[in-house]
């Protein structure tokens, strides 16, 4: 996860639109570093980023007073000239392999009636995401969940709480807890304990008597139970319409994310199988035209060529063979008495007319021929040129079109069976669906039990003086009731007797891994190295242990103050390398209350380390000097935060705080 961009429209300190860029400028230049005097808005920030992310679960709403809304009233800026406000942070997230973009934009405003509203809303790659909007407290667990988030965004003066030997346990069980999930494990066992409590609350007492003494005895109790039945028919169906409401929010929710698709599957695959077929059949035609004589299609002009030139070369035969004939049949003509009887003149022009047209035929048979196709080519030809070679191109072109469309309908019905989200997917949302559907036909049958039962004791309580019989039965079945409950709190007992050697089981198994991560963290911290030599971390009591170099236990606190400072930090880095996460870190008064040489450390060892992201908001009396010369190298984006005292409002500005501004430090 990177974060680029963070946006303050009229947010605490910061009045009108103020903008900083967080996406670091190179690998090996992690640090955003942030500077400002004290009260000059810098906790803002660090809040601004926990409140776009969380909402109403950031640290800063827990510890306000009023509730969240009216915790967004407070943080709008007082010189504001309308009564809104907001917080954007876009960031990237890569998942299976592809990195998208996230912007989060949150912003609230107060109406005319004094009403607070918020609205928000979460763009991915540039669109309107309406399912991860509406989802948000879930899907933010993907990003940063809420549970470790104070392994990376904190207060550097707010954390020598965790080498404190007093509060150290509550907070390191606490992080390791949320870090391995196991607040899940204890609020199943919370609700275990509650439903025991419930349990021994509705079981019912037995006492023995006479018949009559049992009698009136479970005649009173009968409209002791009528009046729980009543209360329990009208609590149940309170709580079957409270599960018909979520059931289809639930159902909506199901639809919304494809759903509808999903169980339509089988008739989805069918027609995709069915259009696979049509263009399978339909490409099959095109290539049995293009095994005919569909590829003359190519070459139709030469065909035509061809047949125009065999056209040629037969008239040329056809002029040699008459002109063969006529030299012959010319010198006949010219031997018939009447032409032979005509005056010489005449004679000798009729013989240079008929020489003339033997000449011009003999002329036009000697041209050469190429072809000399025999008359079944010449038959063939002429067929397919004429009106053949048109109804093969319609053929061809109708083939083909059908193999497109049934090509383009074969793709459409790939992609609607690829739109059908997996299984995967919708599993959550199935299971929900199951159990929601499961508690309303549970409610529903518990509430027509309920029902039955509350007719059944109005009937009884009429019957029970005639019907003494009945009593015995009825005890039998509170006695069963009775037993039933019983078997419920020894399960109960045993589940959570389960669960505490399960939680410390995975304590067991995770702790070794994370205090040497520590250890590891603080060793390269402390100018010291040799001075802890080792670190554990009780699983049952979560107690820092530490030995010095003489191999014998070292308190917490003969540790200086600095050196604890740089334990807690070490906690901090260690359980956050021990999430696994390549989360940003973003530090709040980094330096605290150390003294030089320890500042060199974390300046030199830890900031350019901490993460892929580090961004440091730094007063005047901490990273200046030599500690920020130090830090040039890694550096790879600063900002100083200056005061408008013209408008009363902290502005961003590009580069770090000045040097007359660090004069005090110089």
């Amino acid at each position: 996860m990177i974060l680029d961009e963070l946006v303050l429209h009229d947010f605490g300190l910061y009045g009108g639109r103020q903008s900083l860029i967080l996406t670091p400028a190179a690998p090996d230049r992690p640090i955003v570093l942030i500077g400002g005097l004290n009260g000059g808005g810098k906790t803002t920030l660090l809040e601004a980023i926990q409140l776009c992310l969380f909402g109403s679960a950031a640290p800063a709403v827990a510890r306000s007073q009023g509730g969240y809304l009216e915790h967004l009233r407070r943080r709008i800026h007082r010189q504001s000239d309308v009564q809104e406000a907001g917080v954007e942070l876009s960031f990237r997230h890569t998942s299976n392999g592809t990195e998208h973009s996230y912007r989060l934009i949150r912003s609230w405003s107060v109406a005319s009636g004094g009403a607070c509203r918020e609205a928000f809303e979460v763009l991915r790659d540039g669109t309107l995401d309406r399912v991860a909007t509406e989802n948000w407290a879930e899907r933010v667990e993907e990003f940063m969940p809420a549970r470790i988030a104070s392994l990376f965004l904190f207060d550097g003066e707010k954390i020598e709480s965790y080498a404190d030997p007093e509060e150290a346990p509550a907070l390191i069980a606490t992080a390791v807890h949320n870090l391995l999930g196991l607040d899940i494990v204890e609020m199943l066992a919370a609700d275990l304990s509650t439903l025991e409590r419930r349990k021994r609350a509705d079981r019912p007492v037995i006492e023995g008597g006479t018949a009559a003494d049992q009698a009136r005895a479970l005649l009173a109790e009968r409209r002791e139970r009528r009046v729980e039945l009543h209360r329990i028919v009208a609590a149940g169906n309170d709580a079957l319409d409270r599960a018909s409401r979520e059931m289809k929010a639930v159902d909506e929710r199901f639809r919304r994310e494809g759903g509808d698709l999903y169980e339509r599957r089988a008739a989805i695959e069918a027609e995709t199988a069915q259009a696979r077929r049509d263009a399978t059949e339909s490409e099959r035609m095109v290539r049995e035209l293009s095994g005919g004589a569909a590829p003359l299609l190519l070459v139709s002009e030469l065909l035509l060529a061809v047949r125009d030139r065999d056209r040629e070369e037969q008239e040329t035969r056809k002029a040699a063979e008459m002109s063969n004939a006529l030299l012959d049949e010319h010198a006949a003509l010219m031997d018939i008495p009447q032409i032979a009887a005509l005056p010489s003149r005449d004679r000798w022009s009729i013989e240079a007319t008929l020489a003339e047209r033997r000449e011009a035929l003999a002329e036009l048979g000697d041209r050469k021929t190429h072809l000399d196709l025999p008359p079944e080519a010449q038959a063939h030809l002429a067929s397919f040129v004429g009106a053949g070679l048109d109804e093969l191109r319609t053929q061809v072109m109708g083939a083909v079109g059908r193999a497109n469309d049934t090509r383009l309908a074969a793709d459409g019905a790939e992609a609607a069976l690829e739109a059908i989200p997996s299984t995967e997917a919708l599993e959550r949302l199935q299971s929900d669906r199951s159990k929601l559907r499961a508690d309303v036909a549970r409610l529903e049958a518990e509430t027509r039990a309920s029902g039955e039962a509350l007719a059944a004791a109005d009937r009884e309580i009429e019957q029970l003086r005639e019907r003494e019989a009945r009593l015995a039965e009825q005890e039998a079945v509170e006695r069963f009731h009775c037993e039933d409950v019983d078997r419920t709190l020894a399960h109960s007992a045993r589940v959570r007797s389960t669960l505490l050697r399960f939680r410390e089981a995975v304590v067991e198994r995770h702790v070794e891994r994370i205090q040497r991560l520590v250890l590891e963290s603080f060793q390269g911290l402390v100018r010291k190295p040799d001075l802890v030599t080792g670190l554990r971390i009780d699983p049952r009591g979560f107690a820092i242990e530490l030995t010095g170099s003489d191999g014998r236990p070292l308190a917490a606190s003969q540790l200086s103050a600095g050196e604890r400072q740089l334990l807690a930090v070490a906690m901090l880095w260690g359980l956050a390398r021990a999430s696994g996460r390549p989360l940003p870190t973003v530090i709040d008064t980094p330096l605290g209350r150390l003294d030089s040489e320890h500042r060199s450390r974390l300046v030199d060892r830890y900031f350019p380390h901490a993460s892929h992201q580090v961004i440091l908001l730094s007063t005047d009396e901490e990273i200046a000097g030599g500690y920020h010369e130090a830090l040039l190298g890694s550096i790879g984006r600063s900002y100083r935060l200056g005061f408008d005292a013209d408008r009363a409002r902290t502005v961003v500005e590009e580069g770090y705080l000045e040097t007359g501004e660090m004069r005090r430090v110089a």
